[in-house]
């Protein structure tokens, strides 16, 4: 065997992502993470307890049934009968922090949260908390809000935010000065009355996967030296 397929051979899927929604942002994210290849994550587990509506377009081009949970869906979807390569986990349920819930987050390299809307924002700050008392590395949005030319800004900890609707999070028990939280997003709140668009969506979902594949790759990393001292 020579060189080349012995590298190709090492890269491998391996680790496990939480993703938080599947909805119009979360099925994006879904799609560029299973779409890695030679690497990425091996395990990608989904949290939606929401169905699929007339209006979730994304969805249904993609094949989805109306009334289908979309977390189910995308295992429908995406899973192979083979889970050697990848391995899709739906759990068609509203993440609420119930203890089995806590579990399944303690056992992630990464966590990522495309919940939004409404007052999510008690839910959002505490599930930061406890991946940062885990040291789990957290991703969430920081608005998608734009007509698509606004530029996607990309904020490690609340403390550097300097707009958006995560600075709301400033009157939440947010644990503001860590760098295992990581804000994405075009920084417009609803009050600026601009449209949400697929080139944003698609945009912010490039971002938060890029962050996500970072982050891991940089601790596999610093893993492989500790072991090898």
């Amino acid at each position: 065997m020579d060189k080349v397929a012995i590298l190709e051979r090492k890269l491998v899927p391996s680790g496990k992502v939480i993703l938080l929604g599947a909805g119009r942002l979360g099925i994006r994210v879904f799609e560029r993470l299973i779409m890695v290849h030679r690497g990425g994550f091996y395990n990608l587990t989904v949290f939606d307890g929401g169905k699929v509506e007339e209006n979730d377009f994304y969805h249904i081009m993609k094949g989805a049934f109306l009334e289908e949970n979309k977390a189910s869906f995308l295992k429908r979807i995406f899973s192979m009968q083979d889970n050697s390569y990848k391995k899709i986990v739906a759990i068609p349920e509203d993440f609420s922090f119930s203890i089995p819930q806590k579990k399944e987050i303690e056992t992630a390299d990464i966590v990522i949260s495309t919940i939004a809307g409404g007052n999510t924002l008690p839910l959002i700050s505490q599930i930061a908390n406890y991946c940062v008392s885990k040291n789990i590395p957290f991703i969430t949005t920081n608005g998608v809000f734009g007509f698509g030319n606004e530029k996607i800004k990309v904020f490690h900890s609340l403390n550097n935010v300097t707009e958006g609707p995560a600075l709301f999070l400033k009157n939440e028990n947010f644990p503001s000065d860590s760098s295992l939280v990581t804000f994405v997003g075009t920084g417009k709140l609803i009050k600026d009355e601009l449209p949400i668009t697929p080139m944003n969506l698609d945009r912010i979902a490039d971002e938060i996967v890029l962050e996500a594949l970072r982050e891991y790759y940089r601790r596999k990393k610093s893993e492989r030296k500790r072991t090898n001292r």
